[in-house]
């Protein structure tokens, strides 16, 4: 056969396994969406992952209810598939009254290598209406394990909503779907949990100028004390409630007025110390609703911070009529309220044609790009955006990338809000230290105020680089309670993402660690011979026996006659004394390190007279040194190694070296 021939033959065989390999295509393809024509066929090819079998589920009119169990018997769903251009999931479920709602997604490991790893996942979880949403976390390609997990506490029954979609749409491989897994499970007992109690205001407490919170309630104070005479500064006022974030419907509100005249400027001014940052507005009364603290009608003029680095407020208006004018002023400082936080008001009339002070305004920073891989739990910055989260679970992929910085210097930190109960432990820690992580946690009340907090667990992981934190407390209350984990080194807000840990809160205190057995125990060293006897003039002394009590000869003293002059005393001598106990292993009779024998008893006392003058044990490297005041010589004891010697110049340096019996060879044959 030529080879022309021989080439014709294998182009027919070819053709003829194409065929069969697009026949077997046509037979096993299915249509994408139940809305498209029936007659329509998808050709895919064989690597490609095709919709799942709960399509369509597109939105919450057209939900998927999967199989709703518990969580001990809950299955997962591991053939979800999502196309990120234009597909959302959507299932319905109905949980039983009092339970926990969990939601657990994981990003399927690609089937072949043909689909790019790069999907990430928005996951939220709805009440009935499909629109107002209770719970939510994203998964990302950076997710430890791929996974995300969140939980809803669900008090009455009927309909809830999760929905799967992709987290960043655009930016994915649009030609294919892919593959995650889903659960959704109900705990298997119902819980109650505590209600938390309304906050008690803590800390600072009220001005002489409370209550001023409205104007109706300052108009009806008897006397009136929030008046201000122009010229006049009111001093050492404060905000004593903890204000709310964005509407600061919770926190106080101070309102005060003053007589101005029409036509004259004038300048209001508050000075403020730290944990105070004023905000201020000024209002005609003619217009002034009485009962409305957030109003903007009449309103004259406001202000924030009126000049660089400085929290404080200050207005330069003109009067536009004779009459009271009224101030409000709110605090927008978000710190626990404590003793000390106070600002300072003043009003003044200015001369005509006073110039209006200028600042030279700070340069302006270009904000840092939203940097990648923030954890799932953002924006958790403070404590009324704190994450909740329950004893005895981990949660891990969290890191220090701060919710869109304002600078590159932004700091992230973490804060989560834990149930508590009274009379009962809590053990907080952090775990899975990666990219040089080193935590501290700081653990608060539910009023704010700080309880403790820890760095380092322990001096013995602090010397191994293990910088994990772990605090332990009894909860005084049954509530919530704070925990701030932050980053004793806090990295660039575009370094954060290679900081991460794992948070755990248990209850009850940490048990005591169980030693781990050494594979690979030190050669036992043989005793140590006995010390060489001593000769009998270096037999130690033994202290002598105490004698019954004397009772003491009494003098009488004659001051008719004269008394002599007494001599001076002597200075008296101060003998330094260092002793060294080791076992000489390398017979260079110094001490080196790892040689020192510790807890060896030494005892100190007077040669002549047999009187104790001092005891001490040895420390961690076999030394102690003592300081002892004494005209006569001093015998130096080891009664371990029946030692004794007598030292009587200082200073003194006493080694008691051990030689071992076996002698090392210098080298192996």
């Amino acid at each position: 056969m030529s080879k022309a021939e021989r080439l014709l033959q294998w182009t027919i065989i070819g053709l003829a396994l194409f065929g069969s390999a697009c026949a077997a295509l046509i037979i096993c393809s299915q249509p994408v969406h139940a809305s498209m024509p029936q007659d329509m066929t998808i050709y895919r090819p064989r690597f490609q992952i095709i919709s799942d079998t709960f399509e369509p589920n597109d939105n919450f009119n057209q939900p998927t209810l999967p199989t709703f169990v518990g969580c001990s018997t809950a299955p997962v769903f591991q053939n979800l598939t999502i196309h990120p251009a234009n597909d959302q999931d959507w299932f319905r479920v109905s949980p039983g009254v009092q339970r926990m709602l969990f939601v657990t997604v994981t990003i399927s490991s690609p089937l072949t290598t043909t689909v790019a790893d790069d999907l990430a996942l928005t996951v939220k979880v709805h009440d009935a209406t499909g629109v107002n949403e209770l719970a939510g976390f994203s998964v990302f390609t950076t997710s430890p394990g791929r996974s995300g997990s969140t939980f809803v506490y669900v008090p009455v029954g009927g309909f809830y909503f999760v929905s799967v979609r992709a987290f960043n749409p655009t930016q994915l491989n649009q030609s294919q779907f892919k593959p995650y897994s889903l659960q959704i499970c109900q705990s298997d007992n119902i819980v109650t949990p505590t209600p938390p109690p309304p906050p008690t205001p803590t800390g600072a407490s009220p001005d002489p100028y409370e209550p001023n919170d409205l104007p109706p309630i300052v108009q009806g104070q008897s006397p009136i004390r929030s008046f201000v005479n122009v010229g006049q500064q009111l001093t050492n006022l404060n905000f004593y409630t903890q204000p709310n974030t964005g509407t600061l419907a919770l926190g106080d509100v101070d309102w005060y007025f003053f007589y101005g005249r029409g036509g004259a400027s004038y300048r209001v001014t508050t000075e403020v110390q730290p944990g105070v940052d004023t905000e201020m507005f000024i209002y005609r009364p003619d217009q002034l609703p009485p009962d409305n603290a957030f109003t903007t009608v009449g309103l004259l003029a406001s202000n924030d911070d009126y000049r660089p680095l400085d929290r404080g407020s200050q207005v330069t208006f003109v009067a536009p009529f004779d009459g009271l004018f009224w101030i409000k002023i709110w605090n927008k400082d978000q710190a626990p309220r404590v003793a000390g936080q106070i600002y300072n008001l003043s009003v003044v009339e200015l001369a005509p044609n006073t110039p209006t002070p200028t600042f030279t305004p700070l340069p302006t920073i270009t904000p840092t790009p939203f940097p990648s891989g923030a954890d799932q739990y953002e924006y958790n910055g403070d404590f009324d955006f704190a994450t909740l989260i329950a004893p005895g679970v981990k949660y891990s992929g969290l890191n220090f990338v701060p919710f869109q910085p304002s600078t590159p210097t932004t700091v992230d930190n973490d804060f989560f809000r834990l149930p508590v109960k009274q009379g009962v432990y809590y053990t907080c820690e952090t775990l899975d230290l990666t990219g040089g992580a080193d935590t501290n946690i700081i653990v608060y009340n539910q009023d704010r105020i700080g309880i403790g907090g820890n760095d380092d667990i322990s001096s013995e992981n602090k010397a191994l680089g293990r910088f994990e934190s772990r605090f332990t407390w009894l909860s005084g209350y049954t509530g919530y309670a704070y925990i701030l984990v932050g980053e004793v080194n806090p990295p660039r807000a575009n370094e954060g993402q290679i900081r991460g840990y794992s948070l755990i809160c248990n209850i009850g205190i940490p048990p005591t660690p169980t030693p781990t057995l050494d594979p690979n125990p030190p050669t036992v060293t043989p005793p140590p011979l006995p010390p060489t006897p001593l000769p009998p003039e270096d037999t130690p002394t033994p202290f002598p026996t105490p004698r019954l009590a004397q009772n003491l000869v009494v003098r009488p003293v004659d001051l008719s006659v004269l008394q002599p002059t007494a001599a001076p005393s002597p200075t008296p001598r101060v003998l330094l004394i260092d002793v060294q106990v080791f076992n000489d292993f390398n017979r260079n009779r110094l001490l080196d390190s790892g040689e020192g024998i510790a807890n060896a008893s030494v005892r100190l006392s007077d040669e002549r007279s047999g009187t104790p003058l001092g005891q001490a044990f040895t420390d961690a490297d076999g030394r102690v040194r003592f300081s002892v005041t004494n005209d006569d010589p001093v015998r130096v004891a080891v009664p371990l190694f029946s030692f004794s010697t007598v030292v009587n110049e200082a200073p003194a340096t006493i080694r008691i070296a051990i030689e071992p019996a076996i002698r090392r060879p210098e080298r192996i044959p």
